[in-house]
């Protein structure tokens, strides 16, 4: 599949999901930029700010190796938005965006 820079990705992968804003895809790589793993827990699904456990918080950037991604996919209007809304200071609603 092709995407269009910062058009806004899910990548899943043997350790997880990540969602984030597509920047470039190599022979052997596929990068994301403001990258967010999703995690479980009593509220449901959410974002973590780091990209793994021991990772530091809002990493500008996450490289992927190809042969640890499953596969790729546009993410959904609904993770979308709360993707945008967990990356920047602009709250979406269904009137428009507010910020």
């Amino acid at each position: 599949m092709s995407y269009k820079k910062d058009d806004v990705v899910s990548v899943i992968t043997n350790a997880g999901e990540y969602v984030g804003k597509f920047k470039s895809e190599g022979d052997s790589t596929f990068t994301i930029t403001k990258p967010r793993m999703l995690i479980s827990g009593e509220q449901g699904v959410g974002f973590a700010r780091g990209i793994c456990v021991t990772g530091a918080e809002d990493a500008k950037e996450l490289t992927f190796q190809k042969t640890g991604v499953v596969f790729t996919t546009p993410t959904s209007d609904v993770v979308e938005k709360a993707y945008v809304e967990s990356t920047t200071s602009i709250v979406l609603d269904s009137g428009g965006i507010q910020a």
